[in-house]
């Protein structure tokens, strides 16, 4: 795993740590839907991405 794939992995994993922190906070106080849903969006492209990491990160040592 080179180092752009480590910082790929570290910055998505901060971001989806940062959404769950925002959909659990907005959902505990008010349950503002708005704040919520952008929280959702944000965590789901984020586990998105982990996943593709994930991913390319097997294929590549598959092929090692």
């Amino acid at each position: 795993m080179n180092e752009y794939t480590k910082f790929l992995f570290a910055y998505h994993l901060f971001i989806l740590l940062i959404a769950s922190g925002i959909i659990f906070s907005y959902a505990m106080n008010q349950f503002q839907v708005a704040y919520v849903i952008f929280g959702g969006v944000i965590a789901i492209g984020s586990i998105y991405q982990l996943y593709q990491i994930v991913l390319k990160m097997k294929v590549t040592n598959e092929e090692i």
